[in-house]
């Protein structure tokens, strides 16, 4: 078998596997409650394993704070090296129903080219002679809800992210054993694909391993509650429509956190 066509079957493997090697974007606390007015530290966490810092994601493409009025106000983002995550503070003003803090990332360009996998568009390596047989934009999402009670209706507001998981089941009222229920939307219309589920502590042995897995029709999924504590839910969308001379397709990672008491 030629060098050449050795090296083509390389990056047919490596395109194939790429969507796993991507890290989930996720948010942390150390802290459950809330107070009114009092600063709230948090991370944005970036890992394939759930909720288990791996890497400092590039500051320039996250952002990160709390929704107040239907919008996220920014906090101001300091990479922690020592604990591999984005540290940020904020100060929440209202206590009357849960709070949601979000975080984006504005994905980079990742290339499978006949050099291996490379970080940038396609114009931009093809100027530099290499030849890029795919190149994929990664954006990813992640929202975490604290203070929720049983008389609350904030949780399952609507942000307007790409990819977005809304509660349907109330957090406060999750029991292990359980159905939690969710809707999840991909471009504002009902997202019908593989939604992944786990809770903290499940396996720190492995990546992407998760508790439990199930599939969205028409919009809405149902994930077994099996244990207490902080859980995640999953869904992933790939293939979407690229930009011509940039990226060939455009991948969509999001992850909904809250508490299961």
């Amino acid at each position: 078998m030629s060098f050449k066509r050795i090296t083509v079957l390389a990056a047919v493997v490596l395109l194939c596997a790429f969507p796993a090697f991507s890290h989930e974007l996720t948010i942390k606390a150390e802290n459950e409650a809330m107070k009114e007015g009092e600063p709230f530290p948090a991370t944005v966490q970036s890992s394939h394993k759930f909720i288990v810092p791996e890497e400092v994601e590039e500051l320039s493409r996250v952002k990160a704070g709390i929704i107040e009025d239907g919008k996220l106000v920014e906090a101001k983002l300091t990479g922690n090296e020592p604990g591999l995550c984005i540290d940020f503070t904020v100060t929440p003003k209202d206590l009357s129903g849960s709070v949601m803090l979000v975080a984006i990332k504005d994905g980079e360009t990742w290339s499978v080219t006949n050099e291996g996998g490379k970080s940038g568009a396609r114009k931009e390596l093809e100027a530099q002679g290499l030849k890029v047989i795919r190149a994929t934009k990664n954006d990813k999402y992640a929202k975490a809800l604290f203070n929720t009670s049983h008389d609350d209706t904030k949780f399952s507001q609507v942000i307007g992210h790409p990819l977005e998981i809304i509660p349907v089941t109330n957090p406060a009222d999750a029991k292990a054993g359980e159905y939690f229920t969710v809707k999840i939307l991909l471009n504002g219309q009902p997202y019908t694909g593989s939604v992944w589920a786990t809770y903290d502590g499940f396996v720190t042995e492995y990546e992407n391993t998760y508790a439990y897995y199930t599939e969205a029709e028409n919009g809405e999924a149902h994930v077994k509650i099996t244990a207490p504590g902080w859980w995640g839910i999953r869904a992933y969308q790939g293939d979407l429509p690229g930009v011509e001379g940039d990226y060939d397709a455009k991948t969509l990672r999001t992850f909904l956190l809250f508490r299961v008491k």
